[in-house]
């Protein structure tokens, strides 16, 4: 288990997300409004692309059936049925980094 460098934090605007190789890992991440996130890159409903859907600051949401997710639990919001679960992050000095358990 260790963390590991994503991505640098102005790869990313406000509400952006993008997929990242992390450690052997696709990791998404999303930047919200008070932080960055990390979920596995894929939906759990028909394992969409989710950096291709949209974040609202506050939610992760799958474009192709517009499931949703809070970014601070990955709880299920709106029409998802399933969580996400997502990986512990944190931001070291202008990176972003992941925890990957090895």
């Amino acid at each position: 288990m260790g963390w590991h460098r994503a991505c640098a934090t102005s790869d990313l605007t406000e509400n952006a997300m993008r997929t990242f190789w992390v450690d052997g890992t696709d990791v998404l991440i999303v930047r919200g409004r008070d932080g960055f996130y990390a979920f596995p890159p894929l939906c759990p409903h028909e394992e969409a692309e989710l950096e291709f859907g949209a974040c609202d600051g506050e939610r992760l949401i799958c474009m192709q059936h517009l499931w949703q997710w809070e970014l601070q639990t990955g709880a299920p919001a709106g029409p998802a049925e399933v969580a996400l679960t997502p990986y512990p992050t944190r931001v070291e000095g202008d990176e972003v980094q992941v925890l990957i358990d090895d």
